[in-house]
Formats: C-alpha cells, structure tokens, sequence
C-alpha cells in the first residue's frame, strides 16, 4: 500500500519503518518543529531509521519520503492516512489536510479521542473510510537521533468507524499493517472508542496522583511500575465504573480499564487482569514521564477526560470523578481544561447524530 504516516515522533517513526520492511511505500510527514527536530534531521539525511526489535535485532529501514512538505506528501492519491500524532492537533491536521490531500481509500486516527470527526466534516469527499483506534500496534521510543526502539507488540487492537458501511474494507486495509487487527475486534462506535483508550485513565490518574514523585525523581521514576498502588486503583475503579456507566447507557459493551488491557496485550485471556498489567509494568512499561509538564496531563485531560465529561453532560450522568481529575489536572500547569478541553459541541456532533452516523 502507499501510506503516509502524519507525525514523526515515536509512534511514526516506529511505525513507519515496520510498515516498509512488510512492503508498503511508506511518507512520513512532520507538522511541526516542537519534538523530535534533530533525530527527523538525521532521518532526512540518511532516508531512513535503525530499527531495534523487541528480539534484540537491528536493522536500517529506508523510508521512501522524509518530508515537511505536503504538498510532497499528498502528490499523488494514497491508500491509508495514518495521523499519528498528538490528539491536541487533529483540527490543524485536518485543516492541512484539506488543504492538499488529494485522495484516500482510508484515514486512520490514532489516539482517536473521537478527532476523526474534524477529518471527516472536512475530506468526507476525498476519503472513503474514516477510522479510529485506541493504541498504536507498537509502543515504542527514539532512543538516539535516527534509532527507535519498540518495547512492545500489542496482541490485538480495536478500531471503530464512522460507517459501518465499510467495516469490511477497513479492516481489510488495517490487515495488511499488521496481525493486530481482526474484524472481531471493533468497536460500536468512535464513543466506544474514545472511552476505551487506555491513556484515558492509566495516564491521567497515574501521572496527576504521582505529580510529587515525578518532580522530586527528576527523571528517575516508572509510573506502571512505581505509580499504582492500592489506593490509586480505588482511584482508578471509580473512574472506570463512571465510563462504563456512559457505555451501558449506549448500548456498548462495558470493560474495566484492566480487562481492556488484557484484551490488547495478553494472549491468553484467562489470566487474571491485574496480573497482566503487572507484567507490562515490569518489563514493556516505559520510562517516565519526566516532568508533570507531560502529555499524560496536556493531552489526556483536556482531550480525554473533558471529552468524557461532555459525553456524561449529553447523557445526564454525572463524572464526579473525571470532573475532579480534570480540576487537578488543569491547576497543576496553570491551565483551565474544563474552558480548553475537547467536547462534544466542539466536535459538531451529538451522541443521536453519532448513532446515525454509524
């Protein structure tokens, strides 16, 4: 497939050097000039990333467009656009995007926080298939200028549509990126979707709750593995029985935070939950974060938490939790989330309109 890859951070380029040793004609497009300059620099300038496998392998990985132009990314028609960067920046990448996307047979956003809908008001006639996921299909990091490092593979990983008119074609597509995706794995709707993503819960609860650790380590500290103690997944409960309580009210399967972790990195899925979690913590977990100025804060509060909380003003039910997390989230970097955040009236869309959309 031809793919261009939106984002150049760890995600992109891990990615986009696994999709070219399976075949695809892969582009990576940088957007901006805030992370990650100098290892898109050494990129540019050997056309290609050292790609280190979980295996312990190694290997240079020719990409066949380093660009930050896009109107050199988006020449010619393409079949996937993979926006892989943060969710703060969907509405700029979409606006870019209608700007010089030609064509796409599919659109695939990931984080999804429900950003697909930007795309969608925007290209619906440029392309076919508009798609969210939770987690990309690999965790990994740039380990040096022009190395990236994964540290984990996930066993499966969930999408959802804006149609279900073209479920099948999207997983058809999804396939040919990796064996993560399958047809059984899909979600209702891109509210499911949202709801499940992982960093909705792991990352806010985990890095506001260790706000004091993580200045005091300077660098020193593993949130999976340091920052979830029994009093933290009390915490972490009463958020999830507050999002399961919007997904039972439309209609959607209801998944604690732990058993949707199992689902995504656990082949055996009569291993107990908490036990799965554990592992990823001891050995794939990553590092970090550094500093509270993070985007487990930044981005999952505003784009996250303040998108559940406009989902439980629509339904009537009440986020006492989420509203708290939000509150602390924002007065730890000086920021008002509950003014910045993502909702629902922000998306244009309404959960009915959602529904018939699907």
């Amino acid at each position: 497939m031809k793919i261009v890859i939106v984002g150049s951070g760890n995600a992109g380029c891990a990615h986009a050097a696994h999709f070219s040793t399976e075949g695809h004609s892969v582009t990576i497009l940088k957007t901006s000039h805030q992370l990650h300059d100098q290892n898109f620099q050494v990129m540019t300038q050997n056309n290609g990333i050292i790609l280190n496998r979980i295996d312990g392998s190694s290997q240079f990985v020719r990409i066949d467009c380093i660009t930050r132009d896009p109107e050199v990314a988006f020449a010619d028609d393409c079949d996937l656009v993979l926006v892989l960067v943060q969710s703060l920046y969907h509405q700029q990448i979409a606006e870019l995007l209608f700007k010089h996307l030609k064509r796409s047979k599919m659109l695939l956003v990931i984080p999804g926080y429900m950003g697909s809908l930007y795309f969608y008001h925007l290209l619906k006639d440029r392309v076919n298939i508009f798609a969210e996921g939770e987690s990309t299909p690999f965790d990994a990091r740039i380990i040096e200028n022009g190395k990236v490092q994964i540290l984990f593979k996930n066993v499966r990983n969930a999408l959802a549509f804006l149609s279900s008119e073209f479920v099948e074609e999207g997983f058809a597509i999804a396939k040919q990126l990796t064996n993560t995706y399958h047809e059984n794995w899909r979600r209702k709707t891109i509210v499911e979707s949202a709801l499940h993503n992982p960093n909705l819960i792991v990352h806010t609860v985990g890095a506001i709750m260790s706000a004091a650790r993580i200045e005091y380590s300077q660098g020193e500290f593993w949130m999976y593995r340091e920052g979830f103690t029994p009093a933290i997944w009390n915490l972490i409960s009463q958020l999830d029985q507050e999002k399961m309580a919007l997904l039972q009210q439309m209609g959607c399967e209801q998944i604690s935070y732990l058993d949707a972790c199992k689902f995504r990195n656990e082949k055996d899925l009569s291993v107990d939950s908490l036990l799965v979690f554990r592992s990823y913590a001891a050995s794939g977990g990553p590092k970090g974060p550094a500093s509270v100025n993070t985007r487990y804060i930044y981005e999952d509060v505003p784009m996250g938490l303040c998108l559940m909380s406009s989902i439980g003003k629509q339904l009537n039910i009440s986020t006492p939790v989420c509203d708290a997390l939000i509150t602390i989230g924002g007065a730890l970097l000086g920021k008002d989330y509950k003014k910045e955040g993502r909702t629902l009236d922000k998306l244009g869309m309404t959960i009915e309109e959602l529904h018939l959309l699907s």
